[in-house]
Order: structure tokens, then C-alpha cells, then sequence
């Protein structure tokens, strides 16, 4: 088998490469190609190399069946598709070898007429029955082809294989033909008046195939330019409507709903698909009650929010309530709704009345709609009219609320085609929600096919719309030609049948005898190598099978194994109590990072066979991966397991020797128990995985047993994980950035200020960082939320800069983005970092800290003082400031030792050319004490707490900075 697969793998190569191009010989508009020489390279190479190649033969018809699926835009459960036709055109494959086996005997050197005769005739024809026999009426059922065209499509599929498997039989023989000898002999008559004759019917073939596509095209654009014409035309008419009830309600508003019915008449007759047109009059909060007095019955202004629930409206400074609205049988349950509440239609309302132009809204469900069609609003602002020494007074807005589909049909219905496919695109909507009219995936982008198409983009009332008009298989039916597809098949036969005579005449020059014995020695041969080729397949397989279920590293058994042999033991009728252990080595990354994977592999096989020394007989361990194992252990009482967590636990204390280092870790174990904790070990090996987490945030080297408790904080945490995604990608308004002003404490000026991230979450209120940031940092999210805090860039500001930011190689990209896009002077963006950044003395860190300097940026160590910075780093690193923690100014004054850090800290920064800033700064003793001590910068609530941007701009007003800008 494994000799044998760089033969299947050029087979399906080359099989895929000669079928694609074939799929486009399809004859408009056909969808089966009536030549397919990928079939006669199937048959060939079965004959000629072994009908074990079959896989070959099976991959290659599949990935001519992913294209041609892409092609035909399927979906669903027509992807069985590239099931059943690989699997038939392999099948046809094999029928074709052994019918060929049978009836003629292989190796053949068809030197003869009744040979060639029964071979291209009668054998070829009748097994090119397979493939379209299956594949076709198997491709109608599955909607891929029309079912109308079934007995067409499966003619034109049997042509398309017997002639390519008639003009790919002499041409395979004359290139692979064996014997070598024999065949290279016979292959210049043999190849050149072959490849002349399919050069010259190709040709014609593709002449005739380019003047036929140039009619279909050419009818489809007068008939699709008739429908967009008509679209257009339509919905021009509805902003003409709007248009002329806003005249009307500026020079003579209505002031009654038998008014309104009366103007909206006549327009709500000529715009069929129109679900409601309506006036909307602006009300102050002041006329309110007024309003909802004479004009709503005392009924209340409404309010809808973003589900959808209507309610009375909250106190606004003025509203816009549907007043009148026609038809109003079908529109009763908008009487009164304020527009301007709804989240998605507020928008182009403003828009409107900025403009005072006609705006659609993107598109919506109308909550009147019980079928699927979407909807689309449109406003149009009313004005008083004035003179031009006055600003225009808003009277309200027209709406009007239309049904696309409806639209679309009815425009359909006047003089133009209804076989061609209409889709409209809002190109300006949400993913997802763009479509407004057509069928359902007709907004994706392998929608048009190899159909002919038309598109057309257009503004209307202020968004860009795509008309996408497509011919459907009814239109292409009506145009089809027969003039094509005769003149390629009659020249499809006509090589065929040449190819067989050159055959015929060719082979009257072998020698019957040499062909004989170099077959027979061929036969030998072939069956010496496929008994050794079974000899090895069979070791192959039974080495698969223990690699399968083993670890290649440890020898131990895999998770797969491990699964199913716990699986065995928990459906035993004896219902033991069982135990899952899940151990995690604590560090190995360190190993691994430090001395090379390597290293580390050689330390997992120590501890795999330390760990096989306590186990009883009946314990089953495995290695899950990476560092995990995991143990099912049989007991009685948990004091078994008790005493068994020691001792492994133990086996961590001596240290392990690997190349002269001596390697010392702990491992944290977690405990499920059966049936308990979990009736199947999937569920127990995830609650032994939780208890194991559990231990490592117990301070690591324990051992835990799984508590329900823990499941729920484990979804407390996915569920915080979540939304802080959502918040990130969908909902940014739900993290806002505060500032802390930095001051100077001997002028009182305002030297810059720290930026700082709070999340408004929907359910928790204000989260303050310390709530949520180190969950951003384990879930990876810490670099998006870096990211989205930049984009509200202050200057000059101070940025939190986390470990796991600086370690992705797109960030001095992306600040320098920032730096661009915000012209931010040098000096005025700060990075701080905490004291772990410097931990690692990479050389790449050195290099993005070096090339963010040459973006303007200055850095700034957070937190100094407790954590694990050394002065050599500190010079190596160019740290501009040192921000001294709270924790030190915290118990000033009074604090000798805390005093004597922060004089220390103070005294080095000098000396090394740094600035300090004093974090946490909250009374007036404080800030004297360090005033004292000659700290000049800092920050905390005795000067101004975290405050957004508009509050910051005031405070700093107010400083002596402001007054003497002024």
C-alpha cells in the first residue's frame, strides 16, 4: 500500500487536473460536460498500472466534484454529491478493467480489427453506462440538475466518458503502452495524427462554444437591463411619493386622520408592496401630556426597545409619535410608538433630518410580517417653511414601511421576464442581514456560478444597493441550441473512431512471439510484488494499530486507548468504584522554554516511569498529552486514594537527571470519582480537569476532589469570557475609558494622565479592571481589549501595556498605525509595563522596545518595587519613569521601611536619569511626605479620581496650566 501511494496521489493529481478543465466544455446550458478525457485516464491507468489504484481514481473524481459543486452553488443535502459520483466513477473504473479482462484479455497489444472493434464499440460504451446511470438521476434527486433534463444529462454524461475514454486509450498506450519497446515504436503514428485531429476539433469545438455563449449573454443583458430599468423605475416612484407628501405637509399639514387618509390614498393605490405610510409630529416633553391627551385618547407615548417590547415611553426632551398612519387597519398597533426608540431606525431618522433628503433604513423584520420577507423604512423630514433669516423648524417625519419582496414582485409582473433570478443587496447592512430580496444564499459570492449574470450598484434614499440578476435553468432552457452540441459530438466520434483506426494499423508491425514472453515475465513480476507489498501491508497495519492507541513518546496508552478501556471497566457488571486522577505537571512549560523541548521529552519519560511504581495492578494510566496523565484506579475507600495522591506526590521530590540538569517539579491532581462525579469517563475526565485547576490555584503540589461548586465556577468564568468577547466584537459601548490626571506637585500643572479601562456590563454594573483583566490575559482577549483601549488615545497619556501584548509580533505595527492615524507628537503616548515584562532578555524584546522608541514612545515601569526587576535590566531596558506602587505610599508617613524604599527608588531614579511618579497618592500627608522626600509627579484620589475624557478637559481647565495657556 505504501509503495503505492505516490502512484494514487499522481493518479488523483493528474486525474483532477485533466477533469476541471473538462467541467467547462459543458454546452450552454448544459451542466454535463459531453467530452470528459479523465475517465479514459481512470480506465487506463487501472489496466495499466493495477486496478489497485483505485483510490487514486476515488480522490481525483473528488476534488473535480469540489469544484464543479462550487460551480453549481449546491448546498445542503446535495454535498452527498461528492460521495456518490467519486464513488460511481470509480466503480466504472474497475467495471471497465474487468469487462476488458473478459471480453478482449489484458494485456491486449490490439493489433487487431475484432479486438479493437469489441473494445471501442461495445465494451467502452457499455461500461460508460456506470457513472451516468448512477451519478445523474442520484444528482436530479439531490436537486444539483434539473430532474426535466434528466434523460438529456444522462446521454450527454455517457458521451462525455466513452469519448474520453476513447480518445485516451490510444494516447495512454502510446505513452505508457507496454512493452516499451513495442509501443515506442508505434507511438509517432500513433500520438501526432491523434493530437492533430483533437487540436483541430478543439478548436472548432471552441469557436462554435464562444459564438453561442456571445448569443446567451447577449439576449440575458437585454432582458436583465429591462428588469433593472423596471426596479429602478419603481422604486423612484415611492421616493417620488414621499417627496410629494412632504410638500404637502409643509404649505397645508393635515390635522386629521380622514386628511391623511384622503393624501395617502391615491400613493398607497400606485406603490403596491407599501405597508404603511405615516405622520409622525414632533411633541416636546413639554406638549406631552397635551399630545397624549387630545391626540392618542390619553394613551401614553410608546417606546419599543431592541427586543422588539413596546412600553410607555421614558421622559425624553421630545418625541416623534405615529399620529396618522394608512392603511390603518394593519397598522393600529403603531398609533402613538415614538420612532426615534428604536435603536436601528434612530439613526436614519437623524440622517433625515439632517439632510432633510428622503433616508432607508437598512433592512428589518416587520413586526406585522408573518411571512419572510424583509422590510425597509423611509423618512423624510417635514420643515416649516421660513424665510432665509431663519433656522427651519422641524414639523416631523414622514415614514413609509415597504415589503421588498412584494417590491421586487410586482415590478416583475409588467412586461419584463420572469425566468431570470432578481437578487437585491443592501451593500451598507450588517453580515448576515444584507440580503432584502431573492433567494436565500443569493448574496454569496459564488452565487452567479457560470451563469449569466448582471450586476448593478445604485444609491437609494442615502444607502448603496446591488441589484444581482442571474438566468435561471428554465431561461437558459429556452435558449438552448443543438447546433453546439452536435457539431462537438459528431467531432468527438469522428477522433474516436480515427483514434481506433490508427490502432488497427499500427499494430500489424509487432512480433508476436517477443510481446508473448515479455507479458509473461510482466505477470511474474507483478505478482512477486504484490505478494511483497502484502507481506508488508500487513506489518504496516498491525503497527498502525499500536501506534493508534500509544503514545509514541512514553509507550503509555493515548487518550483514545484510555477512553476505552475505561469505558469497558465502568459498564462491567460489578459497578466498582472507580476514581479518575488528572495530573498536570506544574511548570514544564519553564523546561521546555529554558532548556528545549528535547530536555522536556526526556523528562516526561522519567516521570511516566516514576509514575508506573505505586500503581496497583488494576490501575490504568495514560498520557493524555503535553504534561497531563491520567489515572482509573479501582479502590474501596477514599483513604486508598488519599494515600496514593501522597506518594505520588512524593515521586515529584528527587530530582530527575537529564543531560547534567537536574530537574526538580511538582504536579497538581485532580480527583473525580465514579459513578458520583460522572457516569462516563468523558464527564469525569472533565471534572478530574477541573478539580486539577482547583489544585493548581490552591498553590500547586496538592491534590483536590472534584466539588459540583466547581463546575459552577468554572461556567461563571466562561460566561464572564463571553461576554467580554461579545463586548470587544459586537458591543465596544460597553467599555469606556477613564483617565487619571498626573499632576506635578510643586506647580500644580498637569504633566499628563494614565488611561484606564472600566466595563459597563449589562447584568454586573461597572466592573473596575481588577475584575476582569486577568481573565482577559488567560483568554487571550488581553490583546483585543490592548488594542480597543488604544483607539481611545488622550494625549498625553499613559498606556497599560500587558506581557502577553508584547510578546505578539504585530504590535510595533500596530502602534505605529496609531501613531499615524492620530499624528501623536513624540514623547506624548507612555507605555507601562509591570516589572515580569522584563523577565525575559530576549533579544526580539530588546528589538521591540528599540523600534517603539523610534515611533516616539517612552516606557514607564508599573508597580516597581514588587516584583522582580534587577538594576542590570533596568539599564538594559530603556525605561524612562518609575511609577512607585501604592503599596509603599499607602503607610506614609510613619512607615520607616516604606519610607526608606521610596527614598531609595528616588535617589536610583535620579541617578539613572529617570523621572518617578508616586501611584495611589490619597491624602495631604501623603502627598506632603513625599513632596519632602523630593518625589515632583503623581497620581491618586487626593487630586481627581479615574474620570472620562469631557470630565478630564474640565479639570484640567481649571489647573494653572490652562490659565496660563489662556
Amino acid at each position: 500500500m505504501s509503495a503505492r501511494f505516490p502512484a494514487m496521489l499522481r493518479l488523483a493529481v493528474v486525474y483532477a487536473l485533466i477533469g476541471v478543465p473538462s467541467l467547462y466544455s459543458a454546452i450552454p446550458p448544459g451542466y454535463t460536460a459531453p467530452v470528459f478525457p479523465a475517465a479514459g485516464i481512470a480506465m487506463m491507468s487501472l489496466l495499466l498500472w493495477g486496478r489497485a489504484l483505485w483510490p487514486g481514481v476515488l480522490l481525483g473524481s473528488l476534488l473535480v466534484q469540489l469544484v464543479a459543486s462550487g460551480q453549481a452553488g449546491v448546498h445542503g443535502w446535495a454535498y452527498l454529491a461528492l460521495l456518490v459520483v467519486p464513488l460511481a466513477a470509480t466503480v466504472q473504473a474497475l467495471g471497465s478493467c474487468w469487462l476488458i479482462q473478459r471480453w478482449i484479455g489484458w494485456p491486449n497489444p490490439l493489433d487487431r480489427a475484432d479486438s479493437v472493434i469489441r473494445l471501442m464499440l461495445f465494451i467502452i460504451p457499455l461500461s460508460c453506462l456506470l457513472s451516468s446511470g448512477i451519478s445523474v438521476p442520484t444528482l436530479a434527486a439531490l436537486g444539483v440538475l434539473p430532474a426535466s433534463d434528466l434523460l438529456f444529462n444522462v446521454w450527454n454524461w455517457w458521451l462525455g466518458d466513452t469519448f474520453g475514454c476513447l480518445i485516451m486509450l490510444p494516447l495512454m498506450l502510446a505513452w505508457f503502452g507496454r512493452p516499451r519497446s513495442e509501443w515506442r515504436a508505434r507511438s509517432p503514428a500513433l500520438l501526432w495524427p491523434m493530437l492533430l485531429t483533437a487540436l483541430t476539433m478543439v478548436g472548432f469545438s471552441a469557436l462554435i462554444h464562444h459564438w453561442e455563449a456571445l448569443r446567451v449573454q447577449s439576449q440575458f443583458n437585454r432582458d436583465a437591463g429591462q428588469i433593472e430599468l423596471a426596479l429602478k423605475k419603481r422604486l423612484d416612484m415611492q421616493l417620488d411619493g414621499m417627496l410629494a407628501l412632504q410638500q404637502l405637509q409643509t404649505r397645508s399639514p393635515g390635522d386629521s386622520a380622514s386628511q391623511w387618509r384622503e393624501v395617502t390614498a391615491s400613493w398607497l393605490a400606485r406603490l403596491p408592496g407599501t405597508q404603511s405610510l405615516g405622520w409622525c409630529p414632533l411633541v416636546s416633553d413639554a406638549e406631552r401630556a397635551a399630545f397624549e391627551g387630545h391626540a392618542l385618547a390619553g394613551s401614553s407615548i410608546l417606546a419599543r426597545d431592541a427586543a422588539g417590547h413596546v412600553a410607555p415611553s421614558p421622559q425624553r426632551p421630545s418625541y416623534l409619535p405615529v399620529r396618522y398612519i394608512e392603511p390603518l387597519a394593519s397598522n393600529k398597533r403603531a398609533l402613538g410608538l415614538d420612532i426615534l426608540s428604536s435603536p436601528e431606525l434612530a439613526t436614519t431618522i437623524r440622517h433625515s433630518l439632517q439632510s432633510g433628503q428622503p433616508m432607508a433604513s437598512p433592512a428589518i423584520r416587520l413586526v406585522q410580517e408573518a411571512q419572510k420577507q424583509k422590510g425597509v423604512a423611509l423618512y423624510q423630514a417635514v420643515y416649516a417653511p421660513t424665510d432665509d433669516s431663519q433656522h427651519q423648524v422641524l414639523r416631523g417625519v414622514i415614514s413609509s414601511l415597504f415589503r421588498m419582496d412584494d417590491i421586487v414582485s410586482s415590478t416583475l409582473q409588467h412586461g419584463v421576464r420572469h425566468d431570470i433570478e432578481v437578487c437585491l443587496i443592501d451593500r451598507d447592512g450588517a453580515p448576515g442581514f444584507h440580503r432584502l430580496s431573492g433567494p436565500a444564499n443569493c448574496g454569496k459570492e459564488g452565487w452567479f456560478g457560470q451563469r449569466p449574470h448582471l450586476l448593478s450598484q445604485f444609491s437609494f434614499a442615502g444607502r448603496n444597493w446591488a441589484l444581482r440578476l442571474r438566468a435561471s435553468e428554465d431561461y437558459l432552457a429556452g435558449l438552448r441550441s443543438w447546433l453546439e452540441w452536435i457539431t462537438f459530438v459528431v467531432g468527438l466520434a469522428m477522433t474516436g473512431l480515427f483514434g481506433g483506426f490508427l490502432l488497427i494499423v499500427t499494430g500489424y508491425t509487432r512480433r508476436m512471439e517477443g510481446e508473448v514472453q515479455q507479458r509473461t515475465a510482466e505477470l511474474a513480476d507483478i505478482n512477486q510484488q504484490l505478494q511483497t507489498q502484502l507481506d508488508a501491508t500487513r506489518k504496516a497495519e498491525a503497527n498502525v494499530t499500536y501506534l493508534a492507541l500509544h503514545d509514541s513518546l512514553t509507550s503509555l496508552p493515548n487518550r483514545a486507548c484510555w477512553l476505552t478501556m475505561a469505558r469497558h471497566a465502568m459498564a462491567e457488571e460489578d459497578k466498582r468504584q472507580l476514581a479518575v486522577l488528572f495530573l498536570d505537571m506544574d511548570e514544564f512549560k519553564t523546561v521546555n522554554d529554558s532548556l528545549g523541548h528535547p530536555v522536556g521529552d526526556q523528562l516526561l519519560v522519567g516521570i511516566s516511569r516514576r509514575l508506573q511504581q505505586p500503581l496497583p495492578p488494576d490501575a490504568m494510566l495514560a498520557r493524555l498529552g503535553g504534561d497531563e496523565f491520567v489515572i482509573l484506579l479501582p479502590y474501596q475507600q477514599q483513604a486508598q486514594l488519599d494515600a496514593l495522591g501522597e506518594q505520588l506526590l512524593a515521586l515529584f521530590d528527587p530530582a530527575v537527571v537529564v543531560e547534567q540538569h537536574e530537574l526538580r517539579c511538582t504536579v497538581s491532581i485532580g480527583v473525580a470519582l465514579f459513578p458520583q462525579d460522572g457516569q462516563d469517563p468523558d464527564t469525569l475526565l472533565r471534572h478530574a480537569d477541573m478539580a486539577m485547576y482547583a489544585a493548581k490555584e490552591a498553590g500547586r503540589d496538592t491534590l483536590r476532589y472534584y466539588t459540583p461548586d466547581m463546575n459552577t465556577q468554572a461556567m461563571e468564568r466562561l460566561t464572564l469570557e463571553r461576554d467580554l468577547r461579545r463586548a470587544l466584537q459586537d458591543d465596544p459601548a460597553q467599555l469606556v475609558l477613564y483617565y487619571q490626571p498626573q499632576l506635578d506637585a510643586d506647580s500644580g500643572r498637569c504633566i499628563g494622565c494614565e488611561a484606564l479601562v472600566r466595563w459597563r456590563h449589562p447584568l454586573r454594573g461597572l466592573m473596575l479592571p481588577g475584575e476582569f483583566i486577568s481573565l482577559a490575559e488567560r483568554s487571550g482577549l488581553i490583546v483585543e481589549l490592548g488594542r480597543w483601549a488604544a483607539a481611545g488615545l488622550m494625549l498625553p497619556v499613559s498606556v497599560n501595556l500587558s506581557p502577553v501584548q508584547l510578546e505578539r509580533s504585530d504590535l510595533t505595527p500596530y502602534v505605529r498605525g496609531l501613531v499615524k492615524r492620530y499624528q501623536i507628537a513624540p514623547g506624548m503616548l507612555e507605555l507601562e509595563l509591570t516589572e515580569g515584562a522584563l523577565m525575559s532578555e530576549d533579544a526580539r524584546h530588546l528589538e521591540v522596545f528599540n523600534a517603539l522608541m523610534q515611533l516616539g514612545c517612552r516606557f514607564a515601569l508599573d508597580d516597581f518595587g514588587t516584583g522582580y526587576s534587577s538594576l542590570s535590566r533596568l539599564k538594559r531596558f530603556p525605561i524612562s519613569r518609575l511609577k512607585i506602587d501604592q503599596a509603599f505610599v499607602s503607610t506614609l508617613p510613619g512607615s520607616g521601611d516604606d519610607e526608606a524604599v521610596v527614598r531609595a527608588t528616588l535617589s536610583m531614579a535620579r541617578d539613572m536619569g529617570m523621572d518617578v511618579v508616586a501611584e495611589g497618592v490619597e491624602t495631604e500627608a501623603q502627598h506632603r511626605c513625599l513632596q519632602a522626600m523630593g518625589c515632583a509627579q503623581m497620581q491618586g484620589y487626593h487630586f481627581a479620581r479615574p474620570m472620562p475624557a469631557a470630565e478630564l478637559f474640565r479639570f484640567v481647565a481649571r489647573l494653572p496650566q490652562a490659565q496660563d495657556s489662556r
